[in-house]
């Protein structure tokens, strides 16, 4: 099963099909606990959510925002792979609870482009897959960014800053994160433009990563979406000339800010990376150009390139393996692989 590429998305999202609850998980998993960030009375957050995986147990964190990505549509569900788009201020995590805890953390990071939280595939499946080996989980559902850029890492790092503060509790000394496709991108954010010790992963898992902002090897839709479309900062209509030459030079600012290699040090969290030769939508030079500044500066980290798959190839528990496109013998060597590479941690 291939993620719908966000042309098709968009399409869709004006079509009557897509009814509150209409697409549903292949596993029964619900989440132990959900968090929303922002907003601060549990009844009126459950309404605006459409998402059939949320927990009976719900906690309200009413936290400032901090900036306002400017999404006024409700929130909708768009397809089978649970693609949530016009997330704003029902911004959540999942928290799953394995039996016996084995001290680790992952903080998923769907992707979608920056334009919808794939939180099926790449986040309650993952899920089951890593509670299932004993690691505690939190799926994220952050804000959509609409071209303002500091909104998804925001999310993010609040949302790191609650399971630190609960590590104790859940009996978990070691938190990383977790992306694809976009959401490594967002994943790499969190690894690379961490604040203090609360917010900075003890170690990052990237599949098909975003990794550059930067030509020649940047997907535009992925770019357009976090720091704003192209024709926005071309615009030379409603701006003098030295505000417009202002404004390509903080845009040319941002593309190299967030093109993450760039932003990788000798304290950048060690990582597992994950991406297909055949990529027809994120060039693998994204996760080689990230595992090669690693390397570079002396972070012990493991990257694997498949030959075959291309992007998108989700995360499936094997009760549901008949629907997975991936090879099943690439499916158990990264399966194998990660669960090797997170015992060793």
């Amino acid at each position: 099963m291939k993620r719908v590429y966000l042309s098709l998305l968009l399409a869709a999202c004006a079509t009557a099909a897509f009814a509150q609850g209409g697409f549903q998980p292949l596993i029964d998993l619900k989440p132990d606990k959900t968090v929303f960030l922002y907003a601060s009375d549990a009844s009126s957050a459950l309404k605006a959510i459409d998402d059939p995986v949320v927990a009976k147990d719900v906690e309200c964190l009413a936290l400032e925002v901090k900036e306002d990505c400017g999404i006024t549509n409700p929130e909708r569900m768009v397809g089978d792979l649970g693609q949530i788009c016009e997330i704003n201020h029902t911004a959540r995590f999942d928290l799953y609870f394995p039996a016996d805890p084995n001290g680790k953390m992952v903080v998923i990071c769907p992707g979608g482009g920056y334009q919808v939280v794939c939180t099926y595939g790449e986040g309650l499946y993952a899920a089951k897959w890593l509670a299932d080996r004993g690691i505690t989980v939190a799926v994220a559902k952050h804000r959509m960014p609409n071209g303002h850029w500091t909104v998804p890492l925001d999310d993010m790092q609040e949302i790191f800053r609650y399971c630190r503060a609960h590590a104790s509790e859940w009996n978990v000394n070691k938190i990383g994160v977790m992306g694809y496709s976009a959401g490594g991108h967002l994943a790499a954010s969190v690894s690379t433009l961490y604040v203090d010790a609360a917010t900075r992963p003890d170690f990052t898992i990237l599949f098909y990563p975003v990794i550059s902002l930067c030509e020649p090897f940047v997907e535009p839709g992925t770019r357009g979406n976090l720091l704003g479309k192209e024709e926005y900062w071309a615009d030379r209509r409603n701006y003098s000339a030295d505000e417009y030459i202002a404004r390509q030079q903080q845009y040319d600012a941002l593309k190299a800010y967030y093109s993450l290699e760039m932003r990788v040090d000798e304290n950048t969290p060690m990582a597992f990376i994950v991406h297909g030769q055949a990529d027809n939508v994120v060039p693998v030079q994204n996760s080689l150009d990230y595992y090669s500044r690693l390397s570079d500066c002396g972070v012990q980290s493991e990257l694997q390139i498949y030959d075959s798959p291309k992007h998108g190839f989700c995360f499936f528990p094997d009760e549901i393996a008949s629907h997975d496109w991936l090879a099943p013998q690439i499916r158990s060597s990264i399966n194998n692989s990660l669960e090797r590479w997170l015992k060793n941690l």
